[in-house]
Formats: structure tokens, sequence, C-alpha cells
């Protein structure tokens, strides 16, 4: 499969619980085959004004919102291939539109630098955004990922996201160690389909039979609500001056 950098597409949401999981999986892997990345540990940093406002807009659950983060599949070291993307959802149509860069690089992007690029017009409107918001880290998120898609029609998507967790100190630090479970103790599985089209009837069937319903969920949103919501105002602030130094310790993280 090729690497995609815009997506135009509906997604659907839907918690489970280990055991629904468990029965599910063999019926996706009957009809899904998984993608270039597979299984993986998906790092995502979130970045944000100092005083939230695009997670706090986020929650409102508006007609129009966007939010930028830095994402790698695994945990990155300074020169591995990363993605730096504006994820937008309007009226419950979700946009994105990334570029891949060395990691080294994509730092220099989100610290407002021009760096070289393949998809100069995307680079520019990320630019434009970072210019705007001059954003800060403010959240890591990770979690392993399945991801499946439909070999007859691959903008069909399928992703399972398992041991979803989160950290707000530091958050400029792309590495799992010193996170904290998203849910607590509650070890839901969290499955999105994601696809232009409907769902096909197998799973439609197959998913009323196990009892797994749609149901809104952000990841970012809930870090935001259950553990950020009384965070200071300016607080994210104090990741300026760590922001990215990690990379100069041997190069790697």
């Amino acid at each position: 499969m090729s690497t995609t950098y815009t997506f135009k597409r509906i997604e659907k949401k839907f918690l489970m619980t280990r055991e629904q999981y468990d029965k599910l999986l063999p019926i996706l892997k009957e009809h899904l085959k998984e993608d270039a990345y597979g299984e993986t540990t998906v790092c995502s940093i979130y970045y944000d004004t100092p005083d939230l406002y695009l997670l706090r807009r986020s929650v409102e659950r508006p007609f129009f919102k966007e939010k930028l983060r830095l994402r790698s599949y695994g945990v990155p070291s300074k020169d591995s291939a990363v993605f730096v993307e504006i994820k937008r959802k309007l009226d419950g149509v979700g946009y994105k539109r990334r570029i891949s860069l060395p990691y080294s690089e994509a730092i220099a992007l989100l610290r407002g630098k021009d760096v070289p690029s393949e998809n100069p017009q995307i680079k520019k409107e990320l630019l434009t955004f970072i210019n705007r918001y001059r954003p800060v880290p403010a959240l890591f998120l990770s979690y392993d990922r399945l991801a499946l898609y439909d070999p007859t029609n691959p903008d069909f998507r399928v992703t399972i996201d398992r041991h979803m967790r989160y950290r707000t100190e530091h958050p400029e630090i792309p590495d799992v160690q010193n996170t904290h479970p998203l849910l607590g103790d509650d070890d839901r599985v969290l499955m999105e389909i994601k696809s232009s089209s409907a769902i096909p009837l197998w799973l439609a069937v197959s998913m009323s039979q196990l009892g797994i319903y749609q149901a809104p969920f952000s990841k970012a949103g809930t870090c935001y609500t259950q553990h950020m919501a009384g965070q200071r105002p300016g607080s994210a602030a104090s990741a300026l001056n760590t922001q990215f130094s990690f990379v100069t310790d041997a190069g790697t993280t």
C-alpha cells in the first residue's frame, strides 16, 4: 500500500469490552488484511496553545474543529520518518492533511521553520496553522494499534486500539515510559471504522450480534475532560523550555 497524505472520510467509533474484541477479531481477519503498518505502537504528540484552546474547543463538539499533532509508528529516533498532521472535522466529516519528514526536520517545522518537503502545499498549510496558534506540546498519547483494510475496497479501513495511555508531564517526549492508562482500570478497546462508504453487511450483522454499538469517543478529548480540564491556563507553556531537547541526547529517544 502506498502512503496517503490527504484524507476525507467518515470515522465511526466503537468502544468494546475485551470479550467483545476477542470474539470480533477472528471475523475481521476473515474479511480484512493488515495494512503496511500491521500491528504497531502509535505515538502522538498533540500541540495546543498554552491555554489549551484547541482541546477545549474540540470537546464542545463544534461544527468545525481542528488539531495539530506529530505522529510516529513506533517510538521514533532522530532520523525516523514521522508525520506532521492537521486533522479537521467539518459537520461530522473528517479531513486530514499530513506530510512525512525525518524526525529532526519535523521538529524544526513544528517550531515554525521552513524545511524541504515533497508536499509544499501541505507544508504551507502546516506553517500557517503553526504561525497562527504558536502551539506547544500539550499531550502525549500512545496505544497499540492493529490496522486492517479491505483488499477489494482499500478505502474501507478498520483500526483497533488497545492499551490507550497518556502523559501530560513532558508531553514533548514521544516515549511510552511513565504514561498513565487513559481509562484507568477499564481495559476497553477502541475500534474505528474509516470509510466514505457504508459498513459492509457482514460487519454490521456481526457487531449487532455481539452488542457492539457506535459511540462518540475521542482519545484526546477524553484525556482533556478527565485529566486536564482543571489545568491552570498557560501551564502548557512550560513545555517551551524543554521542547525537543531530548533529541540531542545521543541522537535518539
